[in-house]
């Protein structure tokens, strides 16, 4: 690092506790856990299955207490996730390999944005079309939708869904930590400088805000947002389903062997709240009969807007 950068950003920021508390997490707890103690994982490339339903920062017990109330068909399991932040996810599972037997239908803009471009033979950019500007993310409804249109228009591919649901914004009943402002009006309006980005819930708990019951809460009813459009591709995809996640969220779990709480899902942080995530697998049958194919062309635009939605869903500063 310049070292005069260093210096003009502790000026900058010496005071500020949160901007402390993500250097010694970039640079101390995260090479601690990646480096020194990584924890053995389970790569969903490593299982079987026909179709994959990816829902996007669900720790494992939120979905099983979710699940004991209102069962989905199929058998739950827990695994261990390569990551604890969708970047992360992405590029341990599949930069450094070709897949071009699967179809990647994401509600996530970070498939377009830190994959190469042909890693698989197609993807469906759900987050560009399918944006609920009022919602800030990707309704479950829309991607349930897109997905079953997609599994026809693929037959013999396997099938990823990444859902955004249950990572913030919390738009289900119970709502926490909404933004007031949408950015991209300010730019529109000609402030093309203002990036207005109000805390996360998990941001709010760290600053003791809110209360972990109530983040709970509003995150319980976030993932209950997205059950029902679970429980549809569950019935009508064909093949082997399996029901998972990216990561998980910490709620002041602790990163031990360091005596500090963590808030959200900083990368590098694999504790179990952020690395143990569900696992259900369902079958229609019969198997669906796999084919791996050149890419389709890929057509999506990487642009301001992308990093917008990006901004809007809380990754980007």
């Amino acid at each position: 690092m310049n070292l005069r950068y260093a210096l003009r950003e502790i000026r900058k920021n010496g005071f500020d506790r949160t901007w402390w508390r993500k250097r010694f997490f970039t640079h101390v707890v995260s090479q601690y856990f990646t480096e020194i103690r990584k924890p053995d994982s389970d790569p969903v490339t490593d299982r079987e299955w026909d179709n994959l339903i990816i829902l996007d920062a669900c720790r494992y017990d939120l979905f099983y207490e979710l699940y004991q109330k209102e069962p989905l068909q199929g058998d739950l399991q827990s695994r261990t996730s390569v990551q604890s932040g969708t970047p992360g996810f992405l590029s341990e599972t599949f930069a450094n390999d070709k897949f071009h037997d699967i179809v990647y239908v994401t509600g996530n803009p970070y498939v377009n944005t830190d994959l190469p471009s042909e890693t698989f033979h197609a993807v469906e950019s759900v987050w560009q079309d399918g944006w609920d500007d009022d919602l800030h993310t990707v309704h479950p409804d829309t991607m349930a939708e897109r997905t079953v249109k997609i599994a026809r228009q693929y037959p013999d591919k396997r099938i990823i869904s990444h859902f955004l649901q249950p990572h913030a914004p919390f738009v289900g009943d119970v709502r926490l930590g909404q933004r007031e402002t949408f950015a991209i009006r300010e730019q529109a309006m000609g402030n093309n400088e203002a990036r207005t980005r109000h805390q996360t819930p998990f941001e709010l708990l760290d600053a003791g805000k809110v209360t972990r019951e109530e983040v709970w809460e509003a995150y319980r009813s976030n993932l209950e947002l997205a059950w029902p459009a679970v429980e549809q591709l569950l019935s009508e995809l064909p093949g082997l389903t399996a029901v998972t996640a990216d990561h998980g969220n910490a709620l002041g779990e602790r990163a031990w062997p360091f005596p500090i709480r963590v808030y959200g899902h900083p990368l590098g942080m694999l504790i179990p709240a952020l690395t143990q995530v569900p696992w259900l697998t369902h079958t229609n049958e019969p198997r669906k009969e796999i084919t791996a194919e050149p890419p389709d062309s890929e057509s999506t635009t990487v642009d301001e807007a992308t990093s917008e939605r990006l901004r809007m869903l809380g990754y980007a500063e």
